[in-house]
């Protein structure tokens, strides 16, 4: 059948049989009615309504004339069901990657996520063929795969996952003209997300961690981004986001971009700002842009995982300290010079105390001395 969509300032017809293209071409938006009658007319030379392997064509059965207007109208404009769209979910997902993901601050973790949604065979099938059990399925599978670390794939990573396809499925409903299409994944029920992870590093193993990334092997930046994170209990993106302008040499740092949305100014103890101006210095003392600049995301995470296992790899026993739990230690350094949980939410950028706790892990020892 012949299926006209809008893709940005131009209308897109194309005619499938059984699910294989066999025709399609890009009108401008106004030509609504000629879009419609070249696709009527590819179909009307194709003369099928499916093929399938060994099998003759199928002549296209017209509609019988309508005995009234009322008919007519009805037999000219069908109601849309949600068979009637032809778009797989491979042209979705990369139809999204395209035109939405860029615009998000995330884009670069939801494209990984899209790029594992391609490579599944489920991305061949139709949006509207896609069941809430192959999900099921999919989910069960990802529950018992192993990741690179050689531990299974995290409750987290697998919701993130359903999220972006969840979110496709919404944005075709309501933005691609597809009202009627169904979302598989409401249906699909996501794992429990794990216990907040207990990081407690001494100050040895904080050091030894230090002492690895300062090494002429590893990133340059690496050792002064890790002793920021740790410092100042900013986010990894918040780091790269943050420039030179927004600190001006003093002991504050401004943040325009956040995760929640929100700018605020984070106070930077002497031993940050002395580690941001020994970066400084390093990086020729520039006076605008980024405080790391060119530095992604997937560039940190990669370069600290493998001064963790160098680490390791000498000590087995050492515990695995992902990028991300260097802002558990900041949270839970800072808690002992902040006693006011407003101030160190106001610091670590925590709209809820409740998550707060999560990134909070003192010792037990420590609380015992301050009840005396």
């Amino acid at each position: 059948m012949a299926y006209v969509e809008k893709r940005g300032q131009s209308l897109r017809v194309v005619v499938r049989v059984r699910g294989k293209v066999e025709a399609q071409r890009t009108f401008p938006l106004e030509a609504m009615e000629e879009a419609r009658k070249w696709g009527d007319e590819q179909e009307a030379a194709l003369g099928v309504v499916g093929r399938s392997r060994g099998r003759k064509r199928e002549p296209v059965v017209p509609p019988e004339k309508p005995k009234d207007a009322a008919e007519a109208e009805a037999v000219c404009s069908p109601a849309v069901s949600e068979s009637g769209y032809p778009m797989t979910l491979r042209e979705a997902l990369s139809r999204y990657l395209a035109e939405e993901s860029p615009k998000k601050r995330g884009h670069d973790r939801e494209k990984v996520r899209i790029a594992e949604w391609l490579r599944n065979p489920v991305a061949d099938k139709r949006l509207a063929d896609v069941t809430t059990t192959e999900l099921v399925e999919w989910r069960r599978v990802e529950e018992r795969r192993q990741g690179l670390r050689g531990q299974t794939i995290s409750p987290s990573t697998i919701r993130n996952k359903l999220a972006i396809l969840s979110a496709i499925y919404q944005h075709a409903a309501s933005e691609w003209a597809m009202p009627e299409l169904k979302n598989p994944v409401r249906g699909v029920k996501l794992p429990r997300n794990r216990r907040g992870r207990d990081v407690r590093l001494t100050p040895g193993q904080i050091e030894t961690l230090f002492t690895e990334a300062r090494r002429p092997t590893r990133a340059r930046y690496l050792p002064y981004i890790a002793q920021l994170a740790a410092l100042t209990a900013m986010r990894q993106g918040e780091l790269l986001a943050a420039t030179w302008e927004g600190w001006n040499k003093g002991n504050v740092i401004r943040l325009d971009l956040t995760k929640n949305g929100d700018s605020r100014s984070v106070p930077l103890s002497s031993v940050a700002v002395a580690v941001l101006k020994e970066w400084w210095v390093e990086e020729g003392r520039p006076t605008a842009g980024y405080i790391f600049p060119g530095v992604a995301t997937p560039s940190v995470v990669r370069a600290w995982m493998n001064c963790v296992r160098a680490v390791r790899k000498r000590d087995p026993r050492f515990p695995h300290v992902t990028f991300h739990d260097l802002r558990h230690v900041a949270a839970t350094d800072l808690s002992k010079k902040l006693a006011n949980v407003l101030e160190l939410s106001a610091v670590t950028g925590h709209r809820s105390i409740q998550v707060l706790k999560r990134y909070y892990n003192p010792d037990a020892s420590d609380l015992a001395a301050k009840l005396g």
